[in-house]
């Protein structure tokens, strides 16, 4: 009986995903390709693998017994590249997703603490929304995520990922200072020269509410706490980036959801400041990643990079 790794590990990623068309293209195969290695490890184990269904495929009861079995064999193979590698570098590429709101914390940290740890290992960071990071994952075009979001939200992904809570953040909304000052009079009762009016003279009498993450359901919570404390009207306006948000802020009436340390900065040098009556939150990062029985070592490192940068996310009852 002549089995290959590559067989092997194709086997195990069709048992991951239900589908050997998604199998081979995680791996970089064809869908021909990835048949044909199932079909050559058949002929050699002589045994149906895999029921074909109308969506997919699932083991068969002998493929069940394989499957324990080629874990247990990539599990000595992976103890054997370890042992051999000894003292050496860990090297490759990893692309991370990065929503929006944890772009400048924490993957900025991540890609400096890896240059430092990990020097052969390169980092390709995207930015893009919470819902396509776990998209793109899911469809082998990321191997990693960082993603913002409520810490009692319920956790939306796809099936066959794996998830952990990194650390928390807290999240307030900020205004620019001018227009910080013209909210301060307004709640201190100064009738004088209205609120509205001063916006009207300056720009428009409508407030933009900064959206910098598309995912980011909580905002209506904001907008409702602003228009209640001020009698303002307020519109949403879609932001790429924190860095974005902040240059608006200096120049307009603006308010932003950031994270309060995307902005210390700012706050300190009262550039901005903290919009007075707001409800802060909680958010947790939460790092995304897809399930597989063997992690490429760059992978693996960066994961582990990640947890170790940042507290643990621990949930006080």
């Amino acid at each position: 009986m002549e089995i290959t790794l590559y067989q092997v590990r194709t086997f195990l990623e069709v048992v991951r995903t239900g589908s050997i068309t998604r199998a081979g293209r995680n791996l970089g195969y064809s869908q021909s390709t990835a048949a044909a290695h199932i079909r050559a490890l058949e002929s050699q184990v002589g045994a149906s693998l895999f029921q074909r269904l109308y969506h997919g495929v699932r083991p068969t009861p002998d493929g069940e017994t394989f499957h324990g079995y080629a874990v247990r064999l990539l599990g000595l193979v992976d103890e054997l590249t370890t042992s051999l590698a000894g003292g050496r570098e860990v090297s490759g590429r990893v692309s991370v997703g990065a929503s929006p709101l944890s772009v400048d914390q924490e993957l900025t940290r991540l890609v400096w603490e890896c240059r430092y740890r990990y020097p052969k290992v390169e980092l390709a960071p995207a930015g893009m929304d919470s819902q396509r990071i776990t998209e793109e994952i899911s469809a082998g075009r990321l191997d990693m995520g960082l993603i913002l979001e409520p810490p009692n939200r319920g956790v939306n992904v796809p099936a066959g990922l794996n998830i952990e809570d990194l650390r928390f953040v807290d999240v307030v909304a900020v205004a620019g200072r001018e227009f910080l000052g013209l909210l301060e009079e307004t709640s201190e009762g100064n009738t004088e020269n209205p609120l509205i009016e001063r916006q009207a003279k300056a720009r428009n009498s409508t407030v933009r509410l900064l959206h910098v993450d598309s995912d980011d359901s909580s905002l209506e919570k904001f907008r409702a706490a602003i228009e209640g404390a001020y009698s303002l009207r307020t519109e949403f306006m879609s932001i790429a980036s924190v860095q974005g948000a902040l240059e608006l802020l200096r120049n307009g009436p603006c308010i932003a959801v950031l994270p309060r340390e995307s902005v210390a900065r700012e706050i300190e040098s009262g550039e901005a400041g903290v919009v007075a009556g707001m409800p802060g939150e909680r958010r947790v990062v939460r790092m995304v990643w897809n399930q597989q029985t063997w992690l490429p070592p760059a992978l693996a490192a960066t994961l582990e990079l990640a947890r170790r940068i940042g507290p643990p996310a621990v949930t006080v009852a």
